[in-house]
């Protein structure tokens, strides 16, 4: 029998495994060999700063649309909450030991384990999950009075950001956690490349966030294709600037694979549309304000979840929705370098963002068709690495953007 001293300090040690600890902007892995609460060192998660995989998800021909038409119902659902705009939007959240009620939950938990495969013992499932939503954008140009494409529109254009559990700033102010990987799941092969910066968020030791000013020396560039998947280090900074490196439209077959004729049909009809499926992988956390679909909108979903019933899987007639092609994430696709240095004569220009609650000057430096070429080398749904030299891409951190809750407390 365990004496009563003893039953106390199990239930201490529980509960200080139910903390949580930050370490580098992640949640904290736990070390599975019990030296010690919490791995110290090099960690396994994530695996790469920026990897793809151009045939990571395939989609068969008779739910292809049902998918499409999902997608564009959550990310409705989403995007006309309280009249927000998708940037500021609900995210949705399956916990790791939930059975997925819909397929787009069902695909989100596939990205999940597939990242976390080999994670046994560092984590609490019942702490983690996957984080989601979908994001549908116009990607198709606009013409001036004489028919001729604008290039300054921007209808595809993702302000850069970070990906983290803004609630949890919210409560506590300068903590930004993390995600241990997000990643980004092409469902169309249009629109602008996805931008990654080596630029990791700023420490709670720093509010004036004076440590994101400075050059840019490696960046990347991400494609659409159909079925891609991206993934890339949780804490580094990332959108889709589409006025400097804009992407492709109408619809292609990329990488020389044949597209049976169903799916060929449906890419040209959405072919004006970049459709991006979008997880982050949290272990030991869940982000406060990350919420369950409704249920009322998964019974809203066409896609028939219940395909995935194990009890059908002797049957031949038998099949998923989606497959998971579970690509060797160790074996990231090869990508191309590209280098790109600043302009005396002629740069680009400069972006307005706002980044940890400050206006944030983002300074393109090179010639605006030098970045245009960079951004054609992603058309077909490649990756390219950035090298950049002094001055060919900044960051200058201005004053901090009051909240609607700080102006209030102004008048």
């Amino acid at each position: 029998r365990t004496s009563a001293a003893e039953e106390e300090d199990q239930d201490v040690r529980a509960s200080h495994e139910n903390d949580l600890v930050i370490r580098d902007g992640f949640p904290a892995l736990k070390n599975p060999n019990g030296k010690g609460p919490f791995i110290s060192g090099d960690e396994p998660l994530p695996r790469h700063t920026f990897a793809s995989y151009s045939q990571a998800l395939e989609i068969p021909d008779e739910f292809s649309d049902s998918i499409q038409r999902d997608c564009q119902r959550v990310f409705t659902a989403r995007s006309t909450e309280d009249q927000a705009s998708y940037s500021v939007g609900t995210t949705f959240f399956v916990p790791a030991v939930m059975q997925p009620r819909c397929a787009l939950e069902g695909l989100a938990l596939a990205i999940f384990q597939a990242h976390v495969k080999d994670l046994d013992g560092t984590y609490n499932p019942e702490q983690s999950g996957a984080e989601w939503w979908t994001l549908i954008l116009d990607a198709s140009k606009k013409q001036d009075a004489n028919g001729k494409e604008d290039d300054e529109d921007e209808s595809d254009e993702v302000g850069m950001h970070y990906d983290a559990d803004y609630g949890l700033e919210d409560q506590m102010p300068n903590i930004l956690l993390h995600p241990r990987v997000a990643t980004v799941t092409y469902l169309s092969n249009v629109g602008a490349p996805t931008l990654v910066l080596n630029k990791h968020s700023p420490p709670p030791s720093d509010p004036e966030r004076k440590s994101l000013n400075g050059d840019i020396r490696q960046a990347w560039l991400s494609g659409a294709k159909y079925g891609k998947h991206l993934a890339f280090d949780g804490r580094l900074l990332h959108g889709a600037p589409a006025l400097f490196f804009p992407g492709s439209s109408g619809a292609k077959v990329n990488g020389g694979g044949k597209e049976p004729d169903l799916k060929r049909q449906k890419v040209e009809e959405n072919q004006e549309k970049r459709v991006t499926f979008l997880v982050n992988v949290w272990v030991n956390h869940c982000p406060i304000d990350a919420e369950l679909l409704d249920d009322d909108i998964c019974k809203q979903m066409e896609t028939p979840w219940e395909v995935l019933d194990t009890s059908k899987k002797g049957d031949s007639s038998f099949k998923p929705p989606f497959v998971w092609k579970n690509p060797d994430l160790a074996k990231p696709d090869t990508n191309e370098k590209i280098s790109l240095k600043a302009s005396m004569e002629d740069p680009a220009g400069t972006d307005e963002v706002v980044v940890c609650e400050h206006q944030v000057t983002f300074s393109y430096g090179p010639t605006m068709a030098e970045l245009h070429a960079a951004a054609s080398k992603t058309t077909a749904g490649e990756s390219v690495e950035l090298v950049l030299g002094e001055g060919a891409m900044s960051l200058e951190v201005g004053e901090k953007v009051q909240s609607e809750d700080e102006e209030d407390d102004d008048k």
